[in-house]
């Protein structure tokens, strides 16, 4: 199924940035990354962030109301005024990011949907598309251009489309880190170049926000999945082959293993040689969702060494039964390349749990790190982009912070 994928000084303080890379750089397939958490980002900078809401209507007043998914715990703070447009009035206030990781506004008496509060988040704007990522003093009608690559992948063509951001200087000192995003396609309107494609995650305004408030900067490297829409289709490449499907009457010929061969032998490398980017695995993720999660916890279980980070999303982890799981991961040393696994998923019916609270559990009953894990359950999720999209930050800052505090306290 084809995924439906003084407010300025407080701003200066509270803001942490980071270096991109390790002071060394590891090849790819050797058996561990040289740059260590430490050399890769800088220390943080306090407890507090300041979130932003551009506000269309112009209400007189707003309020944010933090929340920690985990605990429950809540806590309402008056947002103040301190922007205006001929559009908009923007707001701002201060949460605190060690406490809380979700957040709702209240204007004009009117609730919104809870959205992504973290130190990767600028802000937030209402649209046409729901809740999208908005950075302070930037352009709120930003269009991102990608450039197209054509791969070969197991004997057939593949589209791959690389954002870079608008400082990217390929000839600098300065390396980036890169996000690569199964069913990348979905942010890329090649229909109409000049507008968003419906269902997309805004990834690269989420990036730009990141690197706007933390200083760490990323290229999006977006994979077609959709197969050779002949001989294999998006579900063949997205479900791995670890033995029988635990239900039966889904069909799909189990080439996952094929794209994650792909993904870490040929387009890693190409990346890697094309872009100016840090080479080592702390720097490297790969996220997705829906049976792209699947493929993306896949991929980086088969590949720890050179994919860091896992934003799995929504994943189908239903596509096996308890027992294959246990065998297939019985297999895999947690001590070695153990990368931070970032899992999301809303309630049965709505979304994919009741398996991906069963994963989390089975990895830790498992042996695989505490501090390498942590699982986000929102229970007004959906298996829907609009869900996906105001939470995806919170993988950003899993890649560059490898923690979640809110919800590993």
């Amino acid at each position: 199924m084809k995924k439906i994928i003084s407010v300025v000084l407080a701003a200066a303080m509270s803001a942490t940035l980071f270096t991109a890379c390790g002071a060394e750089q590891t090849p790819l397939k050797t058996e561990s990354s040289s740059a260590s958490p430490d050399t890769a980002r800088a220390k943080d900078h306090g407890d507090f962030h300041v979130l932003y809401f551009r506000d269309g209507s112009k209400s007189k007043k707003a309020s944010a109301t933090f929340l920690n998914s985990f605990t429950g715990k809540s806590e309402e703070v008056e947002m103040v005024r301190c922007g205006e447009d001929a559009s908009a009035y923007t707001f701002s206030c201060e949460g605190n990011v060690r406490d809380y990781n979700v957040v709702y506004f209240t204007y004009d008496g009117k609730k919104t949907k809870a959205v992504a509060f973290n130190r990767c988040v600028s802000g937030w704007q209402k649209t046409s598309d729901g809740f999208t990522p908005y950075t302070q003093g930037a352009e709120t009608d930003y269009l991102p251009s990608f450039e197209k690559i054509t791969l070969d992948c197991n004997g057939y063509e593949k589209d791959i489309y690389v954002w870079t951001p608008e400082d990217y200087d390929a000839a600098s000192d300065e390396k980036y880190a890169t996000i690569y995003v199964l069913d990348g396609d979905d942010e890329v309107n090649t229909q109409n170049p000049g507008a968003r494609p419906d269902g997309c995650l805004y990834i690269p305004d989420q990036v730009r926000s990141m690197a706007a408030e933390t200083g760490y900067k990323a290229i999006v490297v977006g994979v077609s999945t959709y197969g050779d829409m002949n001989e294999y289709m998006r579900d063949d490449e997205l479900v791995p082959d670890l033995g029988e499907l635990a239900e039966k009457e889904y069909k799909s010929k189990k080439k996952g293993g094929d794209l994650a061969r792909f993904m870490a032998e040929t387009l890693a490398p190409y990346i890697r040689q094309h872009y100016n980017v840090c080479t080592d695995a702390l720097h490297t993720s790969v996220t997705g969702a829906s049976l792209g999660g699947l493929e993306t916890f896949y991929i980086t279980m088969e590949y720890p060494e050179i994919f860091g980070t896992a934003g799995v999303l929504s994943p189908s982890f239903w596509t096996y039964d308890d027992e294959a799981w246990k065998s297939y991961l019985g297999k895999k040393d947690f001590n070695v390349n153990t990368p931070f696994i970032y899992l999301y998923t809303g309630p049965a019916g709505g979304d994919t749990d009741p398996y991906v609270t069963e994963m989390y559990n089975r990895m830790k009953d498992m042996g695989y790190p505490a501090d390498k894990i942590a699982l986000h359950y929102n229970e007004d999720g959906a298996h829907y982009p609009n869900s996906w999209c105001v939470y995806f930050s919170e993988f950003l800052s899993a890649m560059a912070f490898q923690r979640v505090e809110p919800l590993q306290n």
